[in-house]
């Protein structure tokens, strides 16, 4: 559990909010935001999916012990502000905002909506 824990938080520390720069280019716009995109999308589906695995439920007759480790379990990665559900929905979040920052540079560069949208995709909200 705990070598989980730290390649999780390792993962989720070297994402786009860690300083990393990202520079595009008038030819690599278009590309580089439709990446993004889809990979945002498909981390939040896989996040939708897999979020509900991640509780454990005890029945009614779980010992005090056990009932407290899955309970501080619970709340590590799914119930707290800082859990490590919150912070996936987190990097999700970011990823979007790279999209639109992406959408808002392919339009200075001179592409029409229709252009970023075809590129892209549909605005949307993960």
């Amino acid at each position: 559990m705990f070598a989980a824990e730290k390649q999780l938080n390792d993962a989720l520390t070297a994402g786009p909010m860690s300083g990393q720069k990202f520079e595009v280019s008038r030819e690599t716009v278009l590309q580089a935001g439709k990446i993004i995109d889809d990979q945002a999308d498909r981390l939040n589906k896989a996040w939708e999916r897999a979020a509900k695995d991640l509780r454990v439920e005890l029945g009614d007759g779980a010992d005090p012990v056990n009932a407290g480790v899955a309970e501080a379990w619970n709340s590590r990665l799914t119930e707290a502000d800082d859990s490590y559900s919150e912070r996936v929905r987190q990097y999700i979040d970011s990823l979007d905002s790279l999209v639109e920052q992406l959408r808002a540079v392919a339009e200075q560069y001179g592409f029409t909506e229709e252009e970023v949208t075809t590129a892209f995709g549909a605005k949307s909200v993960h």
